[in-house]
């Protein structure tokens, strides 16, 4: 990691950090994402987390469940390969598993992803 990419990372993170807990002690409501009718069982989305961060949103005959889009490598942001059913870090090739709980299943990580919680209420997928 070079001296840009860590002071770009340290400052998201404390940004994260402030954000969050700012948005915790104001937040009286559950985070909307999608309306349920919009999405459909099977598919997934791209999201931003009630903390300001990239998150992926999956739906499957089980419910919906989601995953921060930030590696726990080096804080890359990881895109979803469909096709491989992976979420895939770009920068050194980590790749994890968001069926299998964000396992990591290839490269350097060496943590799943973070979850997020989301649930369904009154239509809509919300960030608990």
């Amino acid at each position: 990691m070079n001296r840009r990419d860590f002071i770009r990372s340290s400052a998201i993170a404390a940004g994260a950090l402030i954000f969050g807990r700012t948005q915790s002690a104001v937040a009286a409501s559950p985070k909307k994402i999608v309306k349920v009718s919009k999405f459909p069982v099977g598919t997934s989305r791209s999201f931003i987390a009630a903390n300001g961060s990239p998150a992926f949103l999956f739906r499957t005959k089980g419910g919906v469940f989601a995953y921060s889009a930030i590696c726990t490598h080096q804080g890359c942001t990881v895109d979803y390969l469909k096709a491989g059913k992976k979420l895939v870090c770009p920068c050194h090739g980590g790749s994890f598993d968001p069926f299998n709980s964000g396992k990591v299943v290839a490269g350097p990580p060496n943590r799943p992803l973070d979850k997020i919680s989301v649930s369904i209420k009154s239509g809509w997928v919300v960030q608990s």
